[in-house]
């Protein structure tokens, strides 16, 4: 273990009883400890961010914070049952081993040249991140793409291997902002809109925003990438080999078994009716329809629906590799916002910040932009998220904006970690084949990270104009 460690795990409670006793002890001052606890302990990561979101359900009955009863209820959000449901459906696309087999059809399709290598990589790459996680997605990808290097010759794999391996950690970074399901951020903003602004942000509302901004950065990534590759191509006899790779690892996989196609409707099924889910209401008036109840049905079907055999798809035992944590750490951060703003401090901080009335919307959303674009690069989004969130909302308060367009940039911007190995695991599972330097991640980094900050800006500003 980490020395250091010890050291900062107990900063969490004497911080907590520091501030405490700085106002007598009172449940106010002790709320504003507990939260400062929670945000040592999840920007540190000292203690698993899942734990530290369990914190207000321990702490705040037992100090006369707030009831057990009221708390427990943000950890049974309707939206953590969405992201279980899509959890669930991302778990049987792994163990069907059907998202091997989508990277594989999309690399088939987009061709053996070096630019058609690198978009077929980021394409097969964002479309499985915006589904699964993005570290299961780097996890995948990297054998593939390890393998396709192997058969060049060693020129060619010079020049190839590096822009194909980081093109696989940034697609699966920026590919999971396309989807309301593909990365923490969108969750937790979503969770956050709905418990406070009573506002719901459902996959179609998000859809639009998430993917435009996922494929703007996927085009400026890819020919940030594509300078790299140089005038010269692939040889006919490396294009042929490399096309025989691919075909090869296509054969065996063989046809669709019966439960990679039950998967697969599913799967579709869901998008669609996610996609429709505004329509369907007037369709058929009699039932009602939710993005959570559209999960949850699809969970329920792959827990139901046999792989064509006695077995099920998906067993409960399955779950064990669901990312549990995320799930309290939803429900920790709703807790300890609707908390805070129930509290004095949010009116305390509401009148601290009436100072700054007169900055413009557009200095905002470049700060926001800026904040979560390098935040993020050595702080968790999560917890980056978590913890700005409720500050989001007591500015947009005060200076009278829309919290929605303040907060936009920032939660993005939290998916656009490019620069450092360390900053997300997709970066630090391509760094470690030990092919890329930390100068030469870094260098077309924060070329990368700068220009997610001019896009993020207009975009979010063009968004607020539109309404």
């Amino acid at each position: 273990m980490n020395k250091v460690t010890p050291i900062i795990r107990l900063a969490g409670p004497v911080f907590a009883i520091l501030a405490a006793a700085s106002g007598g002890f009172q449940p106010h001052y002790w709320l504003l400890g507990v939260a400062l606890w929670m945000l040592i302990w999840w920007i540190t990561e000292t203690v698993h961010l899942g734990v530290t979101a369990l914190l207000p359900l321990v702490l705040f009955p037992a100090l006369e914070i707030a009831g057990a009863k009221s708390l427990a209820a943000y950890y049974a959000h309707p939206l953590v049952y969405l992201f279980f449901g899509g959890f669930v459906l991302a778990l049987a696309l792994e163990k069907t081993a059907l998202h091997y087999r989508i990277a594989l059809w999309i690399l088939r399709k987009t061709g053996t040249k070096d630019h058609q290598l690198l978009s077929g990589f980021m394409l097969a790459t964002a479309f499985m991140s915006m589904w699964i996680s993005n570290t299961a997605t780097a996890i995948m990808m990297l054998p593939i793409a390890s393998s396709v290097i192997a058969v060049l010759e060693p020129p060619q794999r010079e020049k190839l291997a590096r822009p194909i391996l980081l093109s696989v950690a940034w697609a699966a970074n920026i590919g999971g902002m396309a989807t309301l399901i593909g990365t923490p951020p969108n969750m937790i903003f979503a969770g956050f809109m709905s418990e406070q602004l009573n506002r719901q942000i459902g996959f179609v509302e998000w859809l639009p925003v998430g993917l435009s901004a996922s494929a703007l950065l996927g085009t400026i990534a890819y020919f940030i990438l594509r300078r790299g590759l140089g005038r010269t191509d692939l040889s006919p006899s490396e294009e042929a080999r490399t096309r025989s790779w691919l075909e090869e690892e296509w054969g065996r996989l063989g046809e669709l078994s019966a439960s990679q196609r039950r998967v697969a409707i599913i799967f579709a099924l869901t998008a669609l009716l996610w996609i429709l889910r505004p329509y369907l209401s007037s369709w058929l008036p009699a039932v009602q329809w939710s993005d959570t109840g559209i999960a949850l049905a699809a969970a329920v079907l792959l827990f139901t629906v046999f792989d064509g055999s006695s077995k099920n798809i998906l067993n409960w035992e399955d779950t064990k590799a669901l990312p549990w944590g995320i799930l309290l750490l939803f429900g920790g951060g709703l807790a300890l916002a609707g908390t805070l703003q129930s509290s004095p401090w949010f009116e305390l901080l509401g009148a601290q910040l009436e100072s700054l009335q007169g900055i413009p919307l557009g200095a905002w959303l470049l700060v926001m932009a800026l904040l979560g674009v390098f935040a993020t690069e050595l702080l968790s989004n999560m917890a980056l998220v978590s913890a700005l969130l409720p500050l989001i909302l007591s500015l947009a308060t005060v200076v009278g904006l829309d919290f929605y367009s303040l907060s936009l940039p920032l939660v993005l911007g939290a998916s656009c970690a490019f620069m450092l190995p360390m900053a997300t695991p997709p970066n630090a599972i391509v760094f470690s084949t030990g092919n890329l330097s930390m100068s030469y991640m870094m260098y077309r980094g924060i070329v990368l990270n700068l220009l997610s900050v001019a896009v993020l800006f207009v975009l979010t500003w063009v968004l607020q104009i539109m309404g």
